[in-house]
């Protein structure tokens, strides 16, 4: 048996770290600074490699909070056995909406205080080679396919100065799935709640910061035993790079500009 693979993370062992056969997948959880009635805040990166992410923020009235984020994750594969080669693609689609408050807090109103709950729905198509291995009669690979509602609760709170901005979320989140068979045969989920905390920091003084998180998400239930646990109940790092923009100080500059 021979196996290749033209992306370099995909299944793993113990600790599900990048979560490439898992049917659910986290994104990085919304962490918007907004301080004011008008302001956005559109953020684009990637998490663990494997999966590009974008989010948008707006309040639209004072400590009002409107999130939206999409998320796609696409792993390319290629599986020889037997002198037969199997090429596959593992997708991962899925788009949230959000709505909650914020607070600034302190005398100099450096702290921030926010909380936001929403709902996502997201489609998966899996292919695992290693589970075959398990299940040696699953056919040449083995392939989830599922199609599932996230229902999440967010608590963040922040630092903020003038150069960097620091702080830390805690996430809660629902899965319910619609549809979750393996290889055509529907299948029971092993966990449907995960805890996800993740600690951050933005870097930039305008309009345009740099962002990096750290985190993980952990299931409730998680059977260590069951061969599929790395599947449908995953341990997944929340390690992701991005660029925040903040277009609302493009227009201030703008304006201040034109006053000098």
């Amino acid at each position: 048996m021979k196996t290749r693979y033209f992306f370099p993370a995909l299944c793993t062992t113990g600790l599900g770290l990048l979560g490439s056969c898992a049917v659910y997948v986290p994104t990085i959880p919304s962490t918007p600074l907004l301080n004011k009635k008008g302001e956005v805040e559109i953020t684009a990166g990637i998490r663990s490699l494997t999966s590009l992410e974008t989010s948008v923020a707006w309040s639209p009235a004072p400590n009002l909070l409107l999130t939206g984020e999409a998320a796609v994750q696409t792993i390319n594969g290629s599986e020889t056995r037997n002198n037969a080669t199997f090429d596959y693609q593992s997708t991962h689609r899925q788009a949230a909406l959000g709505v909650g408050t914020y607070r600034l807090l302190g005398q100099n109103q450096a702290g921030y205080l926010g909380v936001v709950g929403g709902v996502g729905f997201a489609s998966a198509s899996i292919y695992d080679p290693k589970l075959t291995i398990i299940i040696p009669f699953s056919g040449p690979l083995t392939h989830y396919d599922a199609r599932y509602l996230r229902y999440y609760g967010q608590v963040y709170i922040a630092r903020q100065t003038p150069v960097v901005n620091y702080g830390a979320s805690l996430r809660g989140t629902f899965v319910d799935y619609s549809h979750l068979q393996r290889n055509g045969e529907t299948v029971a989920p092993l966990n449907r709640f995960y805890l996800e905390p993740t600690v951050f920091v933005r870097v930039g003084r305008r309009a345009v910061q740099g962002q990096a998180t750290f985190g993980v998400s952990q299931p409730l239930h998680n059977d260590r035993s069951n061969p599929e646990h790395l599947n449908l109940a995953p341990v997944t790092t929340l390690v992701g790079v991005g660029i925040v923009v903040r277009p609302h100080l493009f227009r201030r500059s703008q304006a201040a500009e034109r006053q000098r």
